[in-house]
């Protein structure tokens, strides 16, 4: 059985080290980990699978009675894997937004998205950037299917940057990778 721990709280040395000893003593493999850090909060996702006999609400029990008094919050839920979702043939593109700060850019942007099924796997963004004073930038990794006219979802999505005061560009994240090792 495999689940999913999720683990929040303030960011200090050891939370990734705390998280992964417990789960090797109840004899869990870690099969994947993504974490980040956002003003000092820490956020972590652990793919783990379960030896047989325990489940995840012994997981979550046994996490939370050591990590709790540490300040994190830890949930833990499985993962249907007979899942018989097929997603759809994709490429990799880099949506890159940058404007003046103000509430509903993020949900201007991702509703275009939701819109012609474009899915987010990467996230960032940085309210008051350093390169960009005054302004935001966010960065969104995104899979386009194959299938989806790439010239009517980039007009939809310049069109509502426009509407809300951002500068919006997509490259094929090959691209930008290129790009940016220049």
């Amino acid at each position: 059985m495999q689940v999913a721990v999720t683990v929040l709280g303030s960011d200090r040395p050891g939370i990734v080290c705390d998280v992964s000893t417990l789960l090797a003593e109840m004899s869990c493999n870690i099969e994947n980990i993504s974490q980040t850090v956002l003003h000092q909060e820490f956020a972590g996702i652990f793919v783990v699978t379960l030896p047989g006999g325990l489940g995840e609400t012994e997981v979550e029990q046994r996490l939370t009675g050591v990590l709790a008094p540490k300040g994190l919050q830890i949930s833990v839920h499985s993962i249907d894997e007979s899942r018989n979702y097929s997603p759809p043939q994709t490429e990799p593109f880099v949506v890159v937004s940058i404007g003046e700060d103000r509430v509903g850019l993020v949900s201007a942007v991702t509703c275009v998205m939701k819109a012609y099924g474009v899915n987010i796997v990467n996230m960032q963004f940085v309210s008051r950037s350093t390169s960009f004073p005054g302004q935001t930038v966010a960065i969104y990794e995104v899979d386009i299917p194959r299938e989806q006219d790439l010239s009517q979802f980039m007009t939809a999505l310049k069109a509502k940057a426009a509407e809300v005061g951002l500068e919006v560009s997509v490259q094929h994240k090959r691209i930008f990778a290129d790009t940016c090792r220049i």
